[in-house]
């Protein structure tokens, strides 16, 4: 399952978050492109004046045909427009930061407690450094997603769509000519982010391995100073931060190389929209101001889309520490906790063990039986012990009961 399925399915509790944050985000884009169409409109007014398209078709009903009246419209519709971008832009911006924080403190609660009941045999292969970079890095790195990226994403294709509405029913023409190079920027985008993925995996597991090799050598400070081994454990930092270094290197040789590439497309979009709809106004075809509008909006149309960059290099590094939180969320739980409760005035202070095994697993995943069964029964008496002997090696254990 994509790693962002996997958050959406965890974060079920907060849908209608996820709906109202989503729906300020379009509207605030809503607003956001008002203002190049006023543009256009007051180009529109100063040329033609009285036989302007606001004059005819929308304020000639309310008698307001002279000039300076329908600027003073504009001016106060300009004035509710921002006034409606700001409000927002505040709420989606503070719906957005908290659905971020309510996530990031479920998400590494759960993540925890979960760590917690796994057994001891899972630890003995995983590095501490590296549990507590998911716990920590990985998570905050999921909250930084939410609180910038989901926005970016969201408004990137509500931008692409009302400006495309504006574009086809001004002129269609021009909408296609500066709609072509939409599929190569796309293309390009999801291009560099499938070879960002592994990439950015492959970043974040360096991560952890330097995160354990500094939490293991802090803890065993005393004993590095004991042995003078503090040349050899800084050679293996440097050597753990240098391989993150490099890892970053890969990413960072093709993150850069995004925005380059995209603006190069934009520039075609930009350049016809120019010149045709220029020459589409030079021969009466197409209104002046019709045709500032056009100029405006190819740029809002088409610049946003460079922010794909880094829309896409936050989105597959969080997808990446997503999966890796998400994959210890769902990593088995060996032991059972779940068990009968008893009344503690039904207790008589008996312990039984039955057929108790334990063991570890050998290469072949066959068990090793260190102690083959234990069937024993201790009265409520002080100090009874039950000694326990391995099948194999020289160990034994001993368990003392009061």
């Amino acid at each position: 399952m994509h790693p962002l399925r996997k958050l959406l399915n965890y974060a079920a509790a907060y849908r209608s978050d996820f709906q109202k944050a989503a729906l300020y985000s379009v509207l605030n884009k809503f607003f956001d492109i008002l203002p190049e169409v006023l543009i256009g409109a007051a180009v529109d007014v100063v040329v033609k004046g009285d036989q302007s398209f606001l004059a005819k078709h929308v304020l000639g009903g309310l008698g307001i045909t002279s000039t300076w009246e329908q600027l003073l419209a504009l001016g106060a519709f300009n004035v509710l427009v921002w006034g409606g971008e700001s409000l927002f832009q505040y709420l989606y911006e503070v719906q957005w930061r908290q659905l971020a924080q309510n996530l990031q403190h479920d998400l590494r609660l759960d993540t925890y407690r979960h760590v917690q009941r796994l057994d001891m045999a899972y630890f003995e292969n995983q590095r501490t450094g590296n549990l507590m970079a998911i716990l920590n890095d990985d998570i905050n790195q999921m909250e930084r997603f939410l609180n910038g990226g989901a926005n970016q994403i969201i408004q990137v294709l509500c931008s692409s769509v009302l400006v495309s509405a504006v574009f086809f029913a001004m002129q269609p023409g021009i909408a296609v000519m500066a709609l072509l190079p939409v599929p190569l920027i796309l293309f390009g985008a999801f291009w560099f982010q499938k070879r960002l993925a592994p990439r950015y995996a492959e970043v974040r597991e360096a991560a952890g391995d330097v995160g354990a090799r500094l939490n293991n050598n802090l803890l065993g400070l005393a004993t590095i100073k004991a042995f003078a081994t503090e040349n050899l454990e800084a050679q293996h930092i440097s050597d753990a931060s240098n391989r993150y270094r490099q890892s970053n290197k890969g990413a960072i040789r093709v993150s850069a190389a995004i925005t380059p590439v995209i603006r190069m497309a934009i520039l075609a979009g930009f350049t016809a929209t120019l010149l045709y709809g220029g020459w589409l106004t030079l021969h009466d075809q197409l209104a002046v101001g019709a045709f500032s509008v056009l100029v405006f909006l190819t740029q809002r149309l088409l610049w946003p889309m460079t922010s794909l960059a880094d829309v896409a290099d936050m989105y597959q590094r969080s997808m990446a520490a997503i999966e890796r939180a998400m994959g210890l969320l769902d990593t088995p739980i060996s032991i059972a906790y779940e068990g009968k409760h008893f009344a503690k005035e039904s207790v008589r202070g008996e312990i039984r063990f039955e057929n108790l095994q334990f063991s570890y697993a050998s290469a072949g995943d066959t068990p090793a039986r260190l102690i083959a069964a234990l069937m024993q029964r201790k009265a409520p008496s002080p100090w009874r012990e039950i000694r326990c002997f391995a099948d194999i090696g020289p160990a034994a254990g001993m368990l003392i009961f009061s």
